[in-house]
């Protein structure tokens, strides 16, 4: 179950789904509720009293205010002060509508529903004893994995408040992730391997045999293809270094095999456009057996974050001067990178085993360059361009729509961040698991103590001259990279959303960390 799962709304919720107006007509702002657990189906009702919450930005004012579904009663705001700062619901207040509590608005509802509407389901059946998983995009709203139960539970979630399409979507992907390839494909390659297997015998006993030497089938094919055919021995060269690639890519060993050595040095000479044609293939077209297989790693997860104008800076002169800001949508991912997540590189021989610990606790101690490694090796594997957030992004990202010190308020309360003399002052510092402190409005969890984290931009000593796009300011005669949010080893000064601090990008330090981003 998700961190959103466990959250509990605020006592006297239920009561107010059923709070009578002077109409008659019940005072629910919002998608419809049912009226109790009997309306699901019984698979559904093991899940029915769970509550998720989505960051939703509402069409009304522009705000991304945090809403709390459960498949029991209507759809509401998750945090009171969000409810007190609704436009919508200021005017109805004033108007001398008293029930609404934690209900949810109605622009609010409707931008839920839209944002709904347009999103895309795709199911990853299992593979190699892997189970499947369904994929959820939610334009705006977040990009999350779940198993076909889990999606499941999502559904009746969403159709209990009148969102059957995606609803829907989320049932057929569930059964279409536990289902393993169809029978009638594996009849059908059992078949073609029983016709090829056919042909080659007959082949066998009706050709005389060609000898040939066994370590050497691409090199021969090479020189059998005709001189006079246009193109042929091009076509034939790139299929060559595709296969020495190949080779080498899934196993390092075969770089020194003789047999792929003589495929390259016996094939006929190549001009260099189809050397760097044929070079570029593997990577920009892999074959299946080169697909990774994404269904068994472990990914982090990212959250949806809506674009908007922000102040950024802060009091240190660091943080001078506060200049606006324009941040255009992106991805973020929900927690820094975790322990396990990293695990997934290591294993892939693409980034250094560094770190040590549980599976859910952040990873620490890298570099810059080591989180570019991780980002390549993540790109690669998941065929999209991960990044670092830029400084921009992360603080506007942390503040979460507030211009307070701290996206709470403007002084540090415990039990919100993990930082030294955060809580109880006797404790001492400790790295703990990711999502143990409440998530921001934009659902991010750690954006303030915890871990150090790397962003894309270098350091500069001071905010003059810095792009106002939120694109990253770079100085390509320095290592010397910018990092946000402080460690559970700083005191609460850092965790500010403000805060900036600097290290060598080459140099590892046991307190930092990442999480990825996405541009939209």
């Amino acid at each position: 179950m998700s961190a959103h799962s466990r959250m509990r709304l605020p006592r006297g919720d239920n009561d107010a789904a059923a709070r009578p107006t002077p109409d008659g007509s019940r005072a629910m702002i919002g998608l419809d509720a049912p009226s109790s657990a009997q309306a699901l189906p019984p698979e559904a009702r093991e899940g029915a009293l769970a509550t998720v919450s989505y960051p939703v930005p509402c069409e009304r004012c522009g705000r991304v205010v945090r809403v709390a579904l459960n498949a029991l009663r209507a759809p509401s705001f998750h945090h009171v002060a969000e409810q007190a700062s609704c436009p919508d619901i200021q005017e109805r207040r004033s108007q001398g509508d008293g029930g609404l509590l934690l209900m949810m608005c109605g622009p609010l509802k409707q931008s839920l529903a839209a944002l709904c509407d347009a999103a895309e389901v795709e199911a990853n059946p299992p593979a190699n004893g892997a189970a499947g998983r369904v994929v959820c995009s939610i334009p705006g709203v977040s990009i999350a994995q779940y198993d076909p139960d889990e999606a499941r539970r999502r559904a009746e979630i969403w159709q209990a408040h009148g969102l059957d399409k995606l609803a829907l979507r989320l049932r057929k992907a569930a059964a279409a992730a536990e289902r393993g390839p169809r029978v009638w494909i594996r009849a059908g390659a059992g078949v073609g391997a029983l016709l090829l297997a056919a042909a080659g015998l007959w082949m066998f006993t009706a050709r005389e045999p060609v000898l040939r030497p066994s370590a050497q089938p691409q090199a021969t094919e090479a020189s059998e293809a005709p001189a006079d055919v246009p193109g042929a021995e091009p076509s034939v060269r790139v299929v060559a270094m595709q296969s020495v690639s190949t080779a080498t890519a899934s196993d390092p060993a075969a770089a020194g095999d003789s047999s792929a050595e003589t495929v390259v040095s016996e094939a006929p000479p190549r001009d260099e456009s189809v050397t760097r044609a044929a070079d570029a293939t593997p990577a920009a077209a892999p074959t299946a057996s080169q697909s990774p297989d994404t269904s068994k790693i472990r990914l982090p997860d990212i959250v949806m974050i809506p674009g908007g104008t922000f102040t950024m800076g802060g009091t240190e002169s660091a943080e001078l001067p506060p200049h606006r800001v324009t941040i255009k949508p992106f991805a973020l991912g929900k927690y820094p990178v975790t322990i396990g997540e990293w695990k997934e590189c290591v294993a892939d021989k693409a980034c250094a085993d560094v770190t040590s610990g549980p599976d859910d606790n952040p990873v620490t101690n890298v570099s810059y360059d080591d989180a570019r490694d991780y980002l390549v090796w993540l790109s690669r594997t998941v065929g999209k361009p991960f990044r670092l957030p830029t400084e921009a992004e992360w603080e506007y990202a942390a503040r979460g729509g507030a211009s307070t010190t701290y996206w709470w308020g403007d002084q540090m309360r415990p039990g919100m961040a993990n930082c030294s003399r955060c809580g109880d002052a006797d404790a001492p510092p400790q790295l703990m698991k990711i999502g143990s402190f409440p998530a921001n409005p934009f659902g991010l969890f750690d954006m303030g103590g915890g871990v150090d984290q790397w962003v894309a931009d270098n350091w500069h000593k001071s905010y003059q001259g810095a792009p106002s796009d939120g694109t990253a300011w770079l100085d390509e005669q320095s290592f010397v990279h910018v990092i946000r949010s402080g460690s559970w080893k700083k005191d609460a000064s850092y965790a500010r959303s403000g805060s900036r601090d600097r290290y060598d990008g080459r140099v590892r330090y046991p307190t930092h960390g990442f999480r990825i981003a996405l541009s939209l």
